[in-house]
């Protein structure tokens, strides 16, 4: 009788081998790797649609300020010492809160608006609202920044909320009184009316509601003479403000180094501003300081700007 010996049984795997654990390792390193960016750039392009519609709110609001008031908000107007004979506290962005919906935060400042040096005892300077925020800018936080101030990603133009006319001394040369009607001689599709500057600043915080008597912590930028050759630094704690070329904004300053006199941006290679007009537009970092950027920032100089921005 023939015996005929089993068939050899094949063995059953029961996982991976070692190699083929790394192998698996290393493709889904790699993708994502090649995932990563293509997130980064959305996430970038939707944090900079947040900005320009940011921008875009605070334009029209101060075009429909305009249509109110016949006038656009001053800068600040400081109610200790009017100068114009106005009767109460105006900073250009708590001017705006009515035209933003942010009318019950508005009212937390009195009637007529309390003196904002003193504005320890309102609530509305430390709301913390989404309007003034960029999700680009990791300095932001929880949105209050120097004590239970809060934090704005965006800052004013001082050449056409302020008075620079009014030379080197704060808050007086803060006491603007722009006019869509006469104050853009240069055209409002030429002229930044805001622009972004990052919260956390080198020695200071930009603070969305804070006046001029302090402009290191002011939402401001470009503080000095309209021709450009005198940078104002009054009424400014730390850094200076900076006009001309030198006034050219920061990009990715880390926070706590921007520079409170600059505007500055937390996205990569632009400068988001709104534009008198309304529109809002992206400026790269390689815009000519002196011909184009500076020009841009004046409204009534003559000097328009050149090349394309």
């Amino acid at each position: 009788m023939e015996v005929t010996s089993p068939r050899p049984q094949t063995p059953v795997r029961t996982g991976f081998t070692l190699i083929e654990l790394l192998v698996v390792i290393a493709i889904i390193a790699i993708l994502i790797g090649l995932l990563l960016p293509a997130v980064q750039k959305v996430r970038e392009a939707a944090a900079r649609s947040t900005c320009s519609n940011n921008l875009k709110q605070l334009a029209i609001a101060a075009h429909n300020y305009q249509s109110t008031y016949n006038r656009l908000p001053a800068y600040f107007l400081d109610y200790s010492n009017p100068g114009s004979g106005a009767t109460a506290t105006y900073q250009v962005f708590v001017s705006l809160l009515p035209f933003i919906e942010q009318q019950a935060v508005a009212t937390t400042f009195g009637t007529p608006l309390a003196n904002l040096q003193t504005a320890g005892t309102n609530i509305g300077h430390r709301a913390v609202l989404k309007t003034f925020a960029c999700p680009s800018d990791t300095g932001y936080g929880t949105g209050l920044g120097q004590g239970d101030w809060a934090s704005s990603c965006y800052a004013s133009n001082f050449q056409v909320f302020g008075n620079p006319s009014a030379g080197d001394t704060a808050p007086g040369n803060a006491n603007g009184s722009p006019n869509i009607a006469s104050t853009f001689s240069d055209g409002t599709s030429n002229t930044i009316m805001f622009a972004e500057k990052t919260t956390q600043l080198n020695g200071s915080w930009c603070l969305w509601a804070h006046g001029g008597w302090n402009n290191s912590y002011g939402p401001t930028f470009a503080y000095g003479s309209a021709n450009g050759l005198t940078n104002y630094s009054t009424g400014m704690s730390s850094s200076t403000g900076y006009v001309g070329a030198s006034s050219l904004f920061q990009v990715q300053p880390k926070p706590g180094t921007g520079d409170p006199g600059k505007a500055s941006t937390p996205h990569t290679g632009v400068i988001l501003v709104g534009m008198s007009d309304g529109s809002v537009k992206n400026l790269t970092s390689s815009i000519d300081p002196a011909n184009t950027w500076w020009p841009l920032c004046t409204p009534s100089q003559g000097d328009l700007p050149s090349g394309n921005f």
